[in-house]
C-alpha cells in the first residue's frame, strides 16, 4: 500500500436492536464485562494502519458517552441515519474533510447477532489491508458457506437447493476507495435502495468487489 494512501474506518453503531428484542442496543450489551460496541472499536483502534475511525451513533443515545473509548482521540463522533446505509453515508461525507479520494474506508459493524463483528481478529485485518492494498476496486472479509442452503416458495415450501459451492456470508470490515464508495452510496439511496452492506451499493454502481476468505 503506498505510503501516501491512508486507512480510515467507519462503524455504524446507530441501531436500536429491534430484531433482538429487550431494551438494550445490541451494541451495549455486556460481553466480557465490557459493551460489544468498546470491542469492536479496539479491534480497529489497535491496528497502526487505521488513521481514525468514525463512530455513527443516535440522536437520541444516552449510552455513548459513558464507554471508555468514546473520548479516544483516534475516534470522531457522527451522527447516524434511520437505517444502517444512512449512518455509513452521513460518515462518508464527514470523512470527505479529511481523507483524500483514494484513501481506503474500512466499514465494520459495531455488532451482530452472531459476536463475529467484536471478535475480528487481527490477522483477517491485516489479510484484508494486504490483499486488497493494489485492487481497483476492494472487498469484503467473508467466509464460505458450509450450510445447505434451500431456496422457499412463496408458501414456504422449497423450491431448489442452491449449489454451495460459490455461496458466500458477507462479514465486514467492508474495504472500498472513499471516490468510489461514496458516490455509490449515495446513488443506491437515491434509487430507492436501502443497501444492506457497502459491496452491494458497489455491485449496484457496476463494480465487482472481491472476497477476503
Amino acid at each position: 500500500m503506498s505510503s501516501d494512501i491512508r486507512c480510515w474506518a467507519v462503524m455504524p453503531a446507530a441501531g436500536v436492536g429491534s430484531r433482538m428484542g429487550g431494551e438494550t442496543p445490541k451494541q451495549y450489551l455486556s460481553l466480557a464485562g465490557r459493551p460489544v460496541l468498546e470491542h469492536s472499536l479496539q479491534r480497529l483502534l489497535d491496528h497502526p494502519a487505521i488513521e481514525r475511525v468514525l463512530v455513527a451513533i443516535s440522536a437520541h443515545d444516552i449510552r455513548w458517552r459513558r464507554c471508555r473509548l468514546s473520548s479516544h482521540p483516534r475516534v470522531r463522533q457522527i451522527t447516524g441515519g434511520k437505517e444502517r446505509c444512512h449512518s455509513v453515508l452521513n460518515a462518508l461525507r464527514s470523512l470527505q474533510q479529511d481523507a483524500a479520494p483514494e484513501d481506503w474506508v474500512l466499514v465494520h459493524d459495531a455488532a451482530r447477532v452472531h459476536l463475529v463483528r467484536p471478535c475480528l481478529r487481527s490477522a483477517d485485518l491485516d489479510r484484508l489491508l494486504k490483499e486488497l492494498s493494489g485492487d481497483p476496486v476492494g472487498g469484503v472479509l467473508a467466509v464460505p458457506l458450509h450450510d445447505t442452503i434451500k431456496r422457499a416458495g412463496p408458501a414456504g415450501e422449497v423450491l431448489e437447493t442452491l449449489p454451495r459451492e460459490q455461496l458466500w456470508r458477507a462479514l465486514t470490515p467492508q474495504m472500498f476507495r472513499l471516490a468510489s464508495l461514496l458516490p455509490a452510496m449515495e446513488q443506491a439511496l437515491a434509487e430507492g435502495s436501502e443497501v444492506t452492506d457497502e459491496s452491494g451499493a458497489m455491485e449496484l454502481a457496476g463494480h465487482r468487489p472481491r472476497l477476503v476468505q
